[in-house]
């Protein structure tokens, strides 16, 4: 099964028995591979579920597939949301991208005092749909059937209503006293009660004190990753990782 070809199907595709391929995969299954009729492959749609399946010949809707057998990913007891400050160049594509294989439920384009860049109207539903193709190219690579979704570009009084009640830690370069492990162990049966836990990240920049004061006045815990200040592409990919291990949380 390790052995077979995987690409995505959108969940409406999928009738009964039968999955119907997008042109995107098709092309890449008749083209590049030479895949037939008659051949299996692995289908995943991006909610949890994974099919392998037999090409059949292309008819007027499409490259379709006969689904012959059907498993279901557990989802993590936890889901985690990471708030990412946007952040210059292709940086923002390789979180993305490493985010959704480690696990990440849901990731926030952040766009906060110190955000270089501004994505608005027609850019930021071009960057929305990318970022969304990179996290489902992710998954597709690493044998994740979970797709996270990028959620629209939002700023930060808007992420604190989101956020509501929900427990919530941002990580903050001044911060000198609450290292990550004590506030994981101090919040721990609130996370695993509420089912979802907010990591912020600031983006080049950090966040400014004014920011930080506002967050906190909600409730939001603020966190130190150790002594190095981390680059922003690397910080939230570390504090999820140190999470999931903490936390003991994967899909299986």
């Amino acid at each position: 099964m390790f052995n077979l070809h995987r690409f995505f199907v959108a969940p409406e595709k999928i009738q009964g028995q039968v999955a119907i391929i997008d042109k995107e995969e098709a092309r890449h299954i008749q083209r590049v591979l030479r895949l037939k009729a008659g051949d299996k492959v692995i289908l995943f749609d991006g909610s949890g579920y994974e099919y392998q399946a037999l090409l059949l010949e292309e008819g007027t809707d499409g490259l379709a597939a006969q689904i012959i057998e059907r498993s279901n990913q557990e989802q993590m007891p936890v889901s985690l949301c990471l708030v990412q400050g946007i952040a210059k160049g292709d940086k923002m594509d390789n979180i993305i991208q490493k985010a959704s294989e480690i696990g990440v439920a849901e990731i926030y384009p952040l766009d906060s005092e110190r955000t270089v860049v501004r994505l608005q109207g027609d850019n930021s539903v071009k960057k929305l749909k990318r970022w969304q193709h990179i996290a489902r190219e992710a998954c597709k690579q690493c044998r994740r059937n979970l797709i996270p979704e990028i959620k629209p570009v939002v700023g930060m009084e808007d992420l604190l209503e989101e956020i509501g009640e929900a427990p919530a830690l941002l990580f903050y370069e001044k911060e000198e006293n609450n290292r990550l492990r004590q506030v994981l162990s101090n919040i721990k049966a609130e996370v695993l009660a509420k089912g979802r836990l907010f990591l912020i990240i600031g983006p080049e920049g950090g966040f400014s004190e004014t920011e930080v004061e506002r967050v906190l006045k909600q409730g939001v815990k603020t966190a130190s990753l150790g002594a190095r200040i981390l680059r922003t592409e690397t910080a939230g990919l570390v504090a999820s990782a140190i999470i999931m291990y903490e936390y003991d949380l994967a899909e299986k």
